[in-house]
This record gives C-alpha cells, sequence and structure tokens, in this order.
C-alpha cells in the first residue's frame, strides 16, 4: 500500500513539473497590452499598445485592433512605431495597428499610441482583436499565441486637491468615477517558474525513493 501511494505521489508531482515547463514554454509568445487611459469629460488622453517578452526569432508580422465604445469616446489619432502603420478610423468603434519586421522585435516593443477624446463622462473598454502575430522565421513563418491585456479609458473630472489652499493641485485627487489603475500587460518571472520546476520534481523523486524504501523494509 505504501508503495502504491509513493507511485502515485511521485506521478502527481512529475505531471505538475510538466505542466510548470509547458507554461513556460508558452511564454516565450509572449503578450499584447493595451494601456488605460483617462481625460476631463471635454478632454483627450493617449494610450499605449506594447507587446512584451517575445522570444527568438522574434515579432515578424502583426495585425491588431483596438475595439472601444465609440458613445463613450471617439479615436482621434494615432501613431505606429517600428515602421508600422496605424489607422485610427479603421471602423466607427476601432484602432488597427499592423507592421512587419524582417529581423524580428525581441522583448518588449511599443507597437504605437492611439489618442481618444471624451465624448462626455463615461467610461470604455478597450478590447484587443488579433488578427495576425507571426514571428520572423525567414522562408516559414510560424503564428504566435500571445496572452492578452485589455484596458479601460475613463471620462471623469478630477476631484480638487488644494488642500493647503496654494492654488496647486496636490496630486492626490481621484476621479469621480474611481481611480483608473495602471493597467498593461505584467510578466511573471522565470525565476519562480525555475524553481517550481526544481521544488516538484525533487519531491516527486524523494516519495518515489521513500515509498520504495519503506515497501522493501516491510517486505
Amino acid at each position: 500500500m505504501v508503495k502504491k501511494i509513493g507511485i502515485l505521489a511521485g506521478i502527481g508531482a512529475a505531471l505538475v513539473a510538466v505542466l510548470v515547463l509547458a507554461g513556460s514554454a508558452f511564454a516565450q509568445d509572449g503578450g499584447v497590452s493595451i494601456s488605460d487611459g483617462s481625460a476631463d469629460p471635454d478632454g483627450s488622453g493617449d494610450v499605449t499598445l506594447d507587446v512584451t517578452d517575445i522570444g527568438d526569432p522574434g515579432l515578424g508580422a502583426w495585425t491588431v485592433d483596438i475595439e472601444y465604445d465609440s458613445d463613450a469616446i471617439t479615436a482621434s489619432d494615432c501613431t505606429a512605431e517600428v515602421g508600422g502603420v496605424c489607422n485610427e478610423n479603421f471602423s466607427d468603434n476601432s484602432v488597427r495597428i499592423t507592421g512587419a519586421s524582417a529581423g524580428g522585435l525581441e522583448g518588449d516593443t511599443n507597437l504605437g499610441s492611439i489618442t481618444f477624446d471624451c465624448n462626455g463622462e463615461g467610461e470604455s473598454d478597450l478590447t484587443i482583436s488579433i488578427s495576425v502575430f507571426a514571428d520572423a522565421t525567414i522562408g516559414d513563418p510560424q503564428d504566435l499565441s500571445p496572452s492578452v491585456s485589455n484596458g479601460t479609458f475613463t471620462c471623469a473630472e478630477v476631484i480638487d486637491d488644494d488642500d493647503d489652499g496654494d492654488g496647486d493641485d496636490d496630486g492626490d485627487g481621484v476621479s469621480g468615477l474611481g481611480d483608473t489603475g495602471t493597467g498593461g500587460f505584467t510578466s511573471g518571472g522565470s525565476s519562480s517558474v525555475s524553481w517550481l520546476i526544481a521544488l516538484f520534481a525533487v519531491i516527486g523523486l524523494a516519495v518515489l525513493a521513500t515509498g520504495y524504501g519503506v515497501a522493501r523494509m516491510r517486505a
């Protein structure tokens, strides 16, 4: 009985280690994120589209749409980076940023920025839709499956927080609709993944060895 428990526990630990390894392999596909933004009800603000943690051979082609609520905000301008092209009027409620890189974009890269005008007080989700996202493999580009981090754009009056009466904003005011947050994609550290793999591998081997040893002693 002890032998069976030891074997099952060892197999379980090994399976968990495999799953952790698989998750780490997918991390090379990187992530795509749109930052949060905010502005006064009659103002405008910028957000950025970024890719992160792109592995070798790098990002070779991309077509990314950012969809929004046109009742709350309107895209008035956009600027593409790294040789891309941006169309703020791609549709009534979406902006498209597209581009290509023969050499591949590795690591973290800003693909572009978008300016939104507020149509009064309100809030809009900024939702990413990916049409093309492929690596820079010469002659045979491979599709990538990045993680996606959407954003939010908030239109609200900023509460006057001149607490000391000197006529200056003290910098601790809050939006009339609440804090907008920081947004953007956050990637986990690879060191924690490595420690998890090592831990589960050691536990699996130890349990297997203990299970077999106890079983042999009882025999």
